[in-house]
């Protein structure tokens, strides 16, 4: 699996490039289309290729499991280079809604590399895995709207042809797919007793992992207004953004290294709702960097702990449903951010999604208390796989 996980996280990042460096520009792309950047159409289509995701996942996730998941993954590179052709070429507005609706459908490149790694790993480094995809969806948040922006600056006439450059960067990664050992068979043994008492904690683990997806999430789309008022410039609103997400690239393989299992989810949730509180109270500059560095910090644990509990719950033989579910989880808490800060901004005020974040992460930490994964044996940092 050495030689495995490299290329898994590979194909992961050229589709997560594709998927998150476009995002920030669409009301820019839009322009081609005859759509003003301030129209509602933009944020209308922001939302679209989540949903589309949100309803398809867990169905793609019973795909996986019934007819392999390295075809799964193979699948979803293979859609989002359709998805990207289409939208590079789309003569109109309704074309391009198109493709970004297939875009959603056809997705899900994260639940189907986590799926594949499922075959190959178990336990702790199965989480270790879980982690490493996360790492390489920031390193994607980190590195995409930049060099994007930076394609934008050089070529501001590029419209819509630059999804036609993306979509090859998904095409690169359908064919380094290629690499990708066929799946190997799984023992249909004690599936019974496997899925004894799993349904329900499983749910619990669902409505966690919506609940941190949306503390994540809901800071993100009024970031920039919000920061203007102790940053001058939108460069360092996007350093100052973006920082978080680098704290968790450079500690990850010191926290592998150091900490061997990684079961925080209950105090990353802390430290992710104490610097979101913290936002909300912000006098200067200097504050703001230090409650993005605990908001980073409490993102490398609370993913860490996620991912662990993850690992313990899964079912081997249903995995690809299950990573599909979780997927899912996360789309549909994209969807709620994005429209409830919409909400808090235009009726209470720019710090209010920072209050929903922390409001968020306190419930996923009550959620957690009251599970069985409390008390289980899903709660354990010294078990061995």
């Amino acid at each position: 699996m050495r030689g495995t996980l490299p290329v898994v996280l590979a194909c992961h990042f050229l589709a997560a490039f594709t998927v998150l460096g476009v995002p920030l520009y669409l009301p820019r792309l839009l322009v081609s289309f005859g759509i003003a950047e301030r129209s509602l159409w933009a944020g209308v289509l922001f939302s679209l290729p989540s949903v589309m995701t949100a309803i398809s996942a867990a169905w793609w996730g019973r795909f996986a499991d019934r007819y392999g998941r390295r075809l799964s993954l193979q699948r979803a590179l293979f859609g989002l280079t359709c998805a990207f052709l289409l939208a590079g070429v789309s003569p109109s507005l309704p074309w391009l809604i198109l493709a970004l609706a297939l875009q959603g459908i056809a997705g899900g490149t994260l639940a189907a590399a986590n799926g594949y790694l499922s075959l190959h790993l178990r336990g702790e480094q199965l989480a270790k895995a879980l982690n490493w995809t996360q790492s390489s969806a920031r390193l994607a948040l980190l590195s995409a709207p930049p060099l994007i922006g930076g394609v934008l600056m050089w070529r501001p006439d590029i419209g819509q042809r630059l999804w036609l450059g993306l979509a090859m960067l998904s095409l690169c990664g359908l064919l380094l797919s290629l690499r990708l050992p066929a799946d190997p068979a799984i023992e249909p043994t004690h599936r019974a007793m496997q899925n004894n008492g799993i349904k329900s904690t499983f749910h619990y683990l669902w409505a966690m992992q919506f609940l941190f997806n949306f503390a994540m999430v809901v800071t993100f789309p009024y970031f920039l207004p919000y920061a203007a008022h102790w940053l001058p410039t939108e460069v360092l609103i996007g350093m100052f953004y973006s920082w978080p997400h680098l704290i968790y690239l450079l500690l990850l393989p010191l926290w592998h290294r150091l900490a061997g299992r990684s079961l925080y989810f209950v105090p990353g949730m802390v430290l992710i709702a104490l610097a979101a509180w913290w936002h909300s109270q912000l006098v200067e500059a200097s504050s703001l960097l230090a409650a993005r560095t605990l908001f980073g910090c409490g993102m490398l644990l609370a993913y860490s702990g996620a991912n662990q509990m993850l690992s313990d719950t899964i079912r081997h033989h249903s995995a690809g449903k299950q990573f599909g579910q979780i997927d899912a989880a996360g789309k549909w808490a994209g969807v709620a951010a994005g429209i409830g800060a919409g909400w808090l901004v235009a009726h209470v005020s720019l710090q209010a999604p920072f209050l929903a974040s922390a409001a968020a992460a306190s419930g996923a930490v009550l959620l957690f208390v009251i599970s069985p994964l409390r008390g289980s044996g899903y709660v354990r940092i010294t078990r061995r796989s």
